[in-house]
């Protein structure tokens, strides 16, 4: 009686007949990337793992990339770090040996994820993360609506001992997600209550720094700045960042997932804004700026949509971001195009004013070389940007870890996609820290503010119950 192969088997006699096709010479200590079809898994949400994993998904669009482990990582911090970390990643990618032997079309795909702050030292809670990396998983799994392939990626050695320890730890690496894959999902405990344990700033103290950088800008100098809150809460069972993410996909279909788990941080994010994404010479951004709340009942949610399209603050706060992110992308597009009024980028609980930017790149900027330029935009630090920056730090804003930073993905072909890390949680067992902040300008009240970083922590909270 015959036996049919398990799909590990056939996954991995595919693997080695790739490996032995691979040149003896010529390849070594070079990344190697192996990509092959497999119609036999798919991934749907992020299952369940161990160790280190990356995580990005776009539900609407039924896209995700899920990594387990790393071949290599970059690093980088301080002033020009994003200029310095693409240098290595153009150094990399020049000698990156990528095979697609069953033409899956996939491209091998690296992580990338950076802090806000250049110099942030990531200390006590953010300690796991790097203040700016770029990561090449060993095991990468690309789902998209009608297609699924793995990427194996090594780096080559020509001796026979080091390809034997290729094929283990491959061979581990498919196990392990192969038995996350299949698992029966664990009953759910059902709603995990929480509750707050503690607020920095306090919230008064914040009402009196949102005050007092309402009367500065009125004074001149600066037109917009973007302070924050953070909150830490406390769940009745460990938070679960398989459940989150499900929860999240659920919940936030439009919105751009990612998470990370690295030497036991774990950090979640759901965000409504991309920074930027090229494909090919395309590059596209998105201006976001201006909030208000969603409302059950569709003609009140239309009358609220309605007044922040008309609302003078939010409209002004808005242009800021796009002559912010217009001015940064001159120097790189030719034919750079923004619409002359924003629409309404709706989400569950929240709408916001947003603008689709798009340009083509007349040089050989890559990706990171771009974000270097963009990053921070007005949506997320103020305008002018040098100003913004110094009132920030003045008011120990500036060190927020990878909150309002930017995480996303990159590829062998130099596209990639990254997304500003907004509505995001660092989890702890059964505790999360939570992030949000307000765009404060002349017209601003500190009450109105701090009632929209309330409506942006509950983002995270509502999905925080179901993990």
């Amino acid at each position: 009686m015959s036996h049919r192969p398990s799909p590990i088997q056939t996954i991995l006699g595919r693997l080695e007949s790739a490996l032995a096709a691979l040149p003896a010479g010529g390849l070594a200590n070079r990344l190697v990337s192996i990509t092959l079809a497999t119609p036999e898994l798919h991934l749907h949400r992020l299952p369940p793992l161990n160790g280190n994993w990356f995580y990005w998904g776009e539900p609407s669009r039924q896209r995700y990339l899920l990594g387990i482990g790393e071949a290599r990582r970059l690093t980088a911090s301080g002033e020009q770090r994003l200029r310095r970390l693409s240098a290595q990643f153009e150094q990399q990618r020049a000698a990156w040996h990528h095979l697609d032997p069953d033409e899956s079309g996939f491209r091998a795909t690296a992580f990338t994820g950076f802090a806000f702050d250049p110099d942030d030292p990531m200390r006590q809670n953010w300690s796991g993360l790097p203040n700016a990396a770029i990561f090449f998983p060993e095991l990468l799994l690309h789902q998209t609506p009608d297609r699924c392939a793995l990427t194996f990626s090594f780096s080559h050695g020509s001796r026979r001992c080091d390809r034997q320890r290729t094929r283990l730890r491959s061979r581990h690496l498919l196990q392990e997600l192969t038995d996350a894959l299949l698992r029966d999902p664990q009953p759910h405990p059902g709603r995990n209550r929480l509750s707050r344990t503690g607020t920095m700033p306090s919230d008064d103290e914040w009402k009196l720094q949102v005050s007092e950088a309402t009367q500065q800008i009125r004074q001149g100098g600066l037109d917009k700045v973007v302070p924050f809150r953070r909150i830490s809460v406390r769940a009745e069972h460990p938070l679960d960042p398989s459940r989150l993410m499900a929860s999240l996909d659920d919940l936030y279909p439009s919105s751009r997932l990612f998470s990370i788990r690295l030497d036991g941080s774990t950090f979640a994010a759901a965000t409504p804004e991309r920074l930027i994404s090229r494909k090919h010479r395309l590059i596209s951004c998105d201006a976001i700026g201006g909030t208000i709340r969603r409302a059950q009942e569709r003609g009140e949610d239309r009358q609220l949509g309605w007044q922040l399209l008309n609302d003078r603050k939010s409209r002004h706060e808005h242009a800021l971001v796009v002559q912010c992110i217009l001015a940064s992308l001159k120097a790189h597009c030719a034919d750079l195009s923004a619409p002359p009024r924003p629409t309404l980028k709706r989400l569950r609980k929240l709408q916001h004013l947003w603008t689709g930017i798009h340009g083509e790149l007349c040089g050989d900027a890559t990706l990171l070389r771009i974000a270097d330029d963009l990053h921070p935009t007005a949506a997320v630090s103020g305008f002018p940007s040098a100003n913004a920056g110094r009132w920030l730090s003045d008011h120990q804003n500036a060190a927020r870890g990878w909150y309002t930073g930017a995480a996303g993905w990159l590829d062998h072909q130099g596209d990639g996609e990254l997304a500003v890390l907004l509505r995001c949680a660092l989890l702890n067992g059964e505790r999360a820290e939570l992030f949000a902040g307000a765009g404060v300008t002349s017209e601003s009240c500190p009450i109105a503010e701090f009632q929209e970083t309330e409506l942006k922590f509950g983002t995270m909270l509502e999905a925080l119950e179901h993990a």
